[in-house]
């Protein structure tokens, strides 16, 4: 019951949470597909597409809401306690074992809170955990085992090939699922093709859910806009990670944050399960298993050299399945001792979650942030005041978000269009006013291997679709992103063509914390003649 209530505490929580800045991009980008748009041709981001196709699905089942998303995340991520629990029978011995990774992983990302959520990863999480179960066997040795497996293997590919479209290196974990496969093929057939079978499936299967999607975007019109982002863009923006990085030490430092960066409790668990005796016959094959996948996403995050929280957001809730497993054998240690081991247990694991957190670069830690949520759930509290406490991190301010969204709608007719030279796209979600030009945030124009060509195409969308308004944001400083320290105001004033096309057609109206909002000067002499 306490790992069950774990889990519903966590799911709470995501349900609860805000759009971070990433989130409301590809909500933006998501609504614009339910307009008959498509990725990177008509919204502009660089992320693979998989993530937008997940925001297009909920926003068409469950609506715009900032909780469709969220919705979404929590469903999968009970599904994901399901398959822990399959894996921990198949391979631990005990379904309650999958019972307790599931809380562990399930806490482990809800901590990651609001902006580390509702993450390509973190979707990647719960496809690799299906897949998992997919590509391995019960090993009952049942009549037709062999077309059940290779038809896991099929599911096991398609799984990983989408997990893929969300964050390529995801697609990888399947070599390691087929490697094991392929050992226990060998086990009863050393033939050359049965041991090589399990590759050849997956690869192909994986590679079908790639093609079908790529296949998509070129029946649209839209593969070279896909293949410009991903593989022209993208590698630009990888680059800045890898400036004074190298490839080892970037591993390293990976494996290390992953066990022990977000979760001490996690990172005691995990060490258990391979330091104390096993407790079934397939535990090492099924531990191994599972630490091999986790391996390959984590060269995946060294590869990226950034290591924002979310980077580890598929690899954590694998963790978590690790961490439950060694937790289930130090519990049955300590029952063997009740007078003083239970308590000890009980004390360690509460030291241990107040030892280290996923939850950062927030004023107040996960608990607490927890209880002003329920509270506002509950009637204590309003939502301005929830999105200055619990929304607002470094440049980011949610309050003024809807600020500026609410004098938006006020202002201007939902057909109107909107143009926000900064990196909130948010606006756009919270305003329901749709963005004028493809680039929903202004990054492509601020970084040097891409910034002639997206400021020409830029100039030419707006001249030919002028918004009706124009935000400028300041103190949007991240060089992680653009590679200097220039804010968008700043920017701004080093593009020439779209600071006069501003200066001429736009009176600035309103100044909201760090946003400018400008009106085209038309529409202010109509809105004058209407109010007239």
């Amino acid at each position: 019951m306490t790992c069950i209530g774990c889990s519903a505490f966590s799911s709470l929580q995501l349900l609860l949470f805000a759009y971070g800045r990433d989130q409301g991009i590809y909500a933006v980008v998501a609504d614009t597909m339910l307009h008959g748009g498509m990725p990177y041709r008509d919204a502009w981001d660089f992320k693979p597409p998989g993530i937008f196709f997940i925001y297009a699905a909920a926003q068409l089942f469950l609506g715009r809401g900032e909780w469709a998303i969220r919705a979404f995340e929590v469903a999968g991520l009970l599904s994901m306690v399901f398959a822990f629990t399959i894996l921990a029978r198949r391979f631990f011995g005990d379904w309650r074992i999958g019972l307790v990774g599931g809380a562990l992983g399930t806490l482990v990302h809800a901590q990651l809170e609001f902006w580390h959520t509702a993450q390509p990863e973190s979707f990647g999480a719960i496809l690799i955990a299906w897949a998992l179960v997919a590509a391995t066997s019960d090993g009952s040795g049942r009549r037709n085992s062999h077309h059940r497996e290779r038809m896991g293997w099929v599911i096991a590919g398609a799984l990983y090939g989408f997990a893929g479209l969300l964050k390529p290196p995801l697609a990888g974990c399947a070599l390691v699922s087929a490697f094991f496969a392929s050992r226990n093929v060998a086990a009863r057939d050393r033939r050359l093709w049965p041991r090589i079978e399990p590759f050849v499936v997956m690869g192909l299967a994986g590679t079908l859910t790639v093609g079908l999607c790529a296949l998509f975007f070129a029946g649209r019109g839209a593969f070279g806009d896909l293949y410009d982002a991903i593989f022209v863009f993208a590698p630009g923006y990888t680059k800045l990670g890898w400036q004074a990085a190298d490839p080892a030490g970037a591993l390293y430092y990976a494996v290390e944050k992953w066990l022990t960066n977000y979760s001490a409790l996690n990172a005691v668990g995990i060490l258990a399960a391979f330091l104390l005796p096993p407790l079934a016959s397939r535990e090492r094959e099924g531990a191994l298993h599972v630490l091999g996948v986790v391996a390959m996403q984590l060269v995946g995050v060294a590869m990226q050299g950034k290591f924002f929280p979310y980077h580890f957001g598929a690899s954590l809730p694998l963790g978590g399945l690790l961490a439950g497993l060694g937790a289930w054998k130090l519990w049955a240690g300590a029952c063997s001792r009740p007078s003083w081991g239970v308590p000890a247990f009980a004390i360690a694991t509460f030291a241990l979650l107040e030892a280290r957190s996923a939850t950062r670069d927030t004023a107040t830690g996960f608990l607490d942030r927890s209880m002003t949520r329920l509270a506002w759930l509950v009637g204590n509290g309003d939502k301005a005041s929830l999105d200055a406490q619990l929304y607002s991190v470094a440049d980011v301010s949610n309050k003024e978000n809807r600020r500026v969204a609410s004098l938006l709608r006020a202002m201007l007719k939902p057909s109107d269009r909107v143009f926000i030279w900064g990196f909130e796209p948010h606006i756009h979600a919270l305003s329901e006013r749709r963005p004028a030009s493809r680039y929903i945030y202004n990054v492509p124009q601020r970084v040097a291997w891409a910034r002639d060509e997206a400021r020409a195409t830029l100039m030419r969308e707006l001249r030919a679709t002028p918004p009706a308004a124009i935000v400028v944001e300041r103190g949007d400083v991240f060089p992680m992103v653009t590679g200097d320290h220039l804010d968008s105001a700043r920017a701004l004033d080093e593009f020439s063509e779209l600071a006069a096309f501003v200066e001429g057609d736009y009176e600035l109206a309103a100044q909201i914390g760090d946003f400018d909002v400008y009106f085209a000067r038309s529409h202010l002499a109509s809105s004058s003649r209407d109010a007239d």
